[in-house]
């Protein structure tokens, strides 16, 4: 491959240096486009990585597969414009890549089995069973501790029904367009999944044992039905997905297949993909097991919290036990429907009650169940070891059931509120005694989500009021500040959810939406259970927890390799293929050696400019013009053009610098390249032969001009258009006919100019480079055109030159002349 391109190019080289030209400058605009399109793709990941935007791990993924692709594209540009000089940035760019994708890889998911386990094995199990399972399993086994029997479909069973039906491609696919600043492509992608896994087929394998195991466990049921749960890996873990996921009740054993195929869906449910984003884990290593359980005919339900801190009427704060019960199935409760009994209990070894909260017309537990329940939550707290936040359910029978036991997400509470009660008077209290939900602070404008069209408009940072504590608003739990609810309690999931985010919520009854009118400012206090009317700096809370799982991990690894920039400086010795370390130095570097390749696009003996036109004009100036595609207008035709041809912006701009009034023009001097005349002559080459005239390499946004002023000369390659991030002008200014030293002073007065105008200047001897990049082209219209009057001002300037006062008081001129304040017309200063 190497040897056909470097072959193609010598045969341009000899026998068609036009066309050479054209391919040169049709690699350097892809690269460009390339290089546009890398940055962009470096800083999304940095977005992600750097936590300013929450996206699936399959979204870092394929941002890098098309970051890899794009630099790959730029590294095959730059070998094409110069197939001999950079042999070795293969080889880096590929070590970089290499590394990357290590840093980046998640292990294959595992299918090989078991897809079925009995609940009791679920417990030393819990990669295959998932959190919930595996907790039950080990309440199981305690005792003292009710709880059903049961069986999990494992997490193998699930990336088995993926991998049997082709889908983990497709999900893949679908997940890299979830980021939570893209809501409706969220559901969409989200709803795809979902849609094509109710229709997958379940395996052989896993679906013959799941229906065996539930006509058996369906037989152990009073009700000879079953639920269907979620047990997920990583749920209730760290992160608790508390009332993300799906279960099914009531559900027949014929019924099996649909429930089990309609959990596995729930996976991918809006609100818990957001989730999952949230806390850093990823698709692959959160596999779905199912947790088959025998229905429980529920006379109560509800959740039991093993330690909670509360402030009690006529006891003060206190850590207590709380249990919270509604009638029949606890799903209105956790889905902040209902308002629950609340029952606040001693944490002693025989729990006594200490206060008892009715929001129905008679009692849902009496005191013995209470305190029998209060025991055995106690008992899982001690088994667990951590606090427990405990599902329960009373059947028919008077027997209680343990359905869940998950860690408890703890909450900082103070003694005291941060806002002292000398605050009262400059910070009016709005609302008090309000129940606390997830304790914290924070201080925000009141935004009521009844008066907004979409959730998506909710803007960041407010105190949102709601009707409910509804599961529906975990998706907004990273975007607001606070939320005060009409209805709802402690034992939400949504409540649960941002104990763990640290988002602070209370509940405060139907009239919250008087007292806190939309629009205004206030400050939530949810440990006191108080609103206030302004800012109080002390509730304004603290910056929220981070995330830190496994995408947090793999991009921490993975950045530096891709967006560190270490090569800084062109110039610097490092400034090489050996010295890239990360994607971005692969870049950077090939960005600025393809602007030197087209730097020196043409050499000096003009050679691929034998298609070119020679520019008619009224200044005493050789040029030919090659154009290399819309750089000069259709109607353009001969062996001539002029200055009205063309249509190349940056082109037309320099131009119109050099033809400006203030530029002298003297008719009795043709300007060529003395220089090469007098060396090769002899009287035989004409004043107008290309090998001594000045050129132009034209194309819409792009020009390379090399001017020839008797014995100096001057080369502008520059690219101006729509995309600043592609605009650039690089200029060289070398020689002269007077003495080193003049030509030194000439260029002190060519560094003041530029410099003024934003170049960055380096000299060598008498040569000098100036570097202008990343500038709007309207901006960069302006500079080319004062460049061009540079380049009329600067002939035969050195013959003149006597002192640095004199370049520095012409440069001052130069630049004044320039300001239409002064009197230049439109026409003189562009």
């Amino acid at each position: 491959m190497f040897l056909a391109q470097l072959f193609k190019h010598w045969s341009y080289q000899v026998f068609a240096p036009g066309a050479l030209l054209r391919n040169r400058y049709n690699a350097f605009k892809d690269l460009l486009l390339r290089d546009d399109e890398s940055l962009r793709l470096i800083a999304d990941l940095e977005d992600i990585c750097h936590g300013r935007e929450q996206a699936d791990f399959a979204r870092v993924v394929w941002l890098f597969d098309q970051l890899s692709r794009s630099v790959r594209a730029m590294v095959e540009r730059l070998s094409e414009m110069s197939p001999t000089r950079y042999l070795s940035l293969p080889d880096y760019f590929k070590k970089i890549d290499f590394y990357v994708r290590m840093a980046l890889d998640e292990p294959p998911p595992d299918m090989s089995g078991p897809y079925l386990l009995p609940l009791s094995e679920a417990a030393r199990r819990e990669p295959a069973a998932g959190g919930k399972a595996a907790n039950l399993a080990r309440a199981l086994a305690a005792p003292g501790v009710a709880t059903p029997d049961g069986f999990v479909m494992t997490a193998q069973a699930f990336h088995y029904l993926l991998e049997h039906n082709g889908l983990r491609e497709v999900v893949d696919n679908a997940l890299r367009e979830v980021t939570l600043s893209r809501p409706d492509k969220t559901a969409e992608a989200c709803r795809r999944i979902r849609e094509m896994i109710l229709n997958a087929d379940i395996p052989e394998e896993a679906s013959v044992p799941l229906k065996e195991w539930a006509w058996r466990t369906a037989e152990r049921s009073k009700t000879g039905k079953l639920a269907v749960r979620s047990s997920a890996v990583s749920e209730d873990s760290a992160a608790s997905f508390a009332g993300l996921y799906v279960s099914r009740l009531d559900v027949e054993p014929k019924d099996v297949e649909q429930a089990y195929l309609q959990v596995l869906a729930g996976k991918y449910g809006e609100r818990a993909v957001i989730y999952r984003a949230l806390h850093g884990l990823t698709d692959r290593e959160t596999g779905m097991a199912v947790l088959v359980l025998p229905m429980v005919d529920a006379k109560a339900a509800g959740v039991a919290y093993s330690l909670d801190s509360l402030h009690l009427e006529g006891l003060g704060r206190r850590d207590t036990l709380s249990i919270y019960a509604t009638r029949g199935l606890g799903a209105s409760l956790v889905e902040g429907g209902s308002s629950p009994q609340i029952t606040h209990l001693s944490r002693d070894a025989q729990p006594r009650i200490l206060e008892r909260i009715l929001e129905t017309p008679s009692v849902i537990l009496d005191d013995a169940v209470c305190r029998e329940l209060a025991r055995q939550v106690l008992d899982l707290e001690e088994l667990f070891g951590d606090p427990q936040d405990v599902e329960w359910a009373l059947d028919q029978n008077g027997r209680l059931v343990i359905l869940q036991s998950r860690p408890m997400r703890s909450e900082r509470i103070p003694v005291r509120s941060e806002a002292s009660d000398d605050d009262a008077p400059a910070f009016p209290v709005l609302m008090d005694g309000l129940d606390r939900a997830a304790g914290g602070s924070c201080c925000g404008v009141v935004r009521h989500l009844a008066s907004l069209d979409r959730t998506e408009e909710v803007p960041e940072g407010v105190v949102l009021a709601v009707e409910s504590l509804t599961p529906s608003l975990t998706g907004l739990i990273r975007r607001v500040a606070g939320v005060v609810a009409a209805t709802g309690s402690r034992a939400t999931h949504f409540a649960s959810v941002a104990r763990e985010l640290g988002t602070p919520v209370v509940v405060g009854g139907p009239d919250i939406f008087d007292k806190l009118p939309d629009g205004l400012e206030v400050s939530l206090d949810a440990n006191a259970g108080r609103i206030y009317a302004g800012r109080v700096e002390g509730l304004a809370g603290a910056e929220r927890p981070k995330a830190q799982g496994p995408l947090e991990q793999r991009c921490r690894k993975a950045m530096p390799l891709i967006s560190r920039l270490n090569l800084t400086h062109p110039d610097a010795a490092d400034f090489r293929p050996e010295g890239v370390k990360s994607m971005h130095d692969v870049v950077r570097f090939i960005h600025e050696k393809a602007v030197a390749e087209m730097f020196s696009l043409v050499g000096k003996s003009g050679r691929g400019m034998a298609r070119s036109r020679r520019l008619k004009s009224r200044l005493p100036l050789v040029m030919y013009v090659l154009d290399l595609g819309d750089g000069l207008f259709d109607q353009s035709e001969g062996d001539e053009a002029t200055p009205e041809d063309f249509a190349s912006t940056p082109m037309w701009a320099v131009w119109w610098g050099l033809s400006t009034t203030q530029a002298q023009w003297s008719d009795e001097m043709l300007h060529m390249d003395w220089t090469e005349f007098d060396r090769i002559s002899g009287g035989l080459f004409k004043l107008d032969s290309r090998l001594l005239a000045s050129y132009a390499v034209l194309s819409a946004d792009y020009v390379h001009l090399m001017v020839r002023f008797g014995y100096h000369f001057a080369v502008l390659d520059s690219v101006c258009g729509e995309d600043p991030k592609n605009n650039y002008a690089n200029f060289r200014f070398k020689g002269g006919g007077g003495d080193f030293e003049q030509r030194l002073l000439r260029l002190d007065f060519i560094e003041s100019v530029l410099s003024h105008y934003g170049f960055a200047i380096s000299r060598r001897g008498d040569m000098l480079d100036a570097r202008l990049s990343r500038i709007p082209d309207e901006r960069l219209q302006r500079i080319l055109a004062h460049l061009g009057r540079l380049l009329a001002r600067t002939r035969l300037l050195d013959m003149s030159m006597n002192s640095a006062e004199q370049a520095e008081e012409l440069a001052r001129e130069f630049i004044h002349s320039a300001d239409p304040a002064n009197g230049s017309s439109e026409h003189d200063v562009w």
